[in-house]
């Protein structure tokens, strides 16, 4: 039986690790080709290998998406690899601690770009393409900082944007048959939030109702559905995946 994304072309940025790696082996699974664009090659790599060992197709594109160039040139291969592009899921990000007064103009423009201009430069790139094929889905990757302080300023406030910006897109192009929507990721043990704060597990599995981390699988798992046929009805709109925490 094909699965849900059978035929599908995706790019997933941040595709190297944790969420991203996750989503593209799930994607791949379910059927679709994927492109997965990160800047640390040894890790994207691997994750390509790892993909291809299972029969899933899939290659890995060096880019840095904060470069509109860069990104052009991705999407371009990509279409070119593929004969086209239907999905595109913007799951690269970064943040910062640093909290308001004491950010760093540094910090603020590198947070700015990672998390929301890059988006921009992506979805426009695709657009085209999305067009082309006749309609198709993206999913911007947010968190739940979005709309609960505690992580900074850079990063809410970027979060928080990406918000507007998958709102805008999705009900002022609704008619050319392009789904956009944010999925709101809670505390999750990813590799990336191992490599910056630790194993958190014991300190913060307390805080949340379902008393664990959740798994980038899990965040995987509802990308797909926001991107499959089952969600065919649901555009410009905000997916909360948090075990329960924004509801206490």
């Amino acid at each position: 039986m094909p699965g849900r994304l059978h035929g599908k072309v995706a790019m997933i940025t941040g595709g190297n690790s944790g969420i991203g790696e996750a989503t593209a082996r799930l994607f791949t699974r379910e059927g679709a080709n994927a492109a997965i664009l990160a800047r640390r090659e040894a890790e994207g790599r691997a994750v390509e290998k790892g993909i291809r060992a299972e029969g899933g197709e899939v290659t890995f594109i060096p880019c840095d998406v904060t470069d509109r160039k860069s990104v052009d040139a991705a999407v371009a291969q990509t279409v070119s690899a593929y004969g086209g592009l239907h999905i595109l899921i913007n799951n690269a990000g970064g943040g910062a601690r640093e909290m308001f007064p004491d950010e760093s103009d540094e910090t603020w423009e590198r947070v700015l770009r990672i998390n929301l201009t890059a988006c921009f430069f992506t979805c426009r790139a695709v657009w085209p393409h999305l067009i082309q094929a006749g309609g198709g889905a993206i999913v911007n990757v947010s968190s739940l900082a979005a709309i609960r302080t505690g992580s900074g300023l850079p990063y809410e406030t970027t979060k928080a944007a990406l918000l507007g910006l998958t709102r805008s897109v999705a009900v002022t192009h609704a008619r050319d048959k392009i789904r956009v929507n944010t999925i709101l990721p809670g505390l999750i043990n990813s590799s990336m939030v191992r490599r910056l704060v630790g194993d958190r597990e014991d300190r913060v599995a307390p805080r949340i109702p379902m008393r664990r981390q959740g798994t980038p699988w899990e965040i995987a798992k509802a990308i797909v559905f926001l991107l499959s046929d089952d969600a065919s009805y649901i555009t410009g709109t905000e997916l909360i995946v948090d075990g329960g925490l924004s509801a206490r």
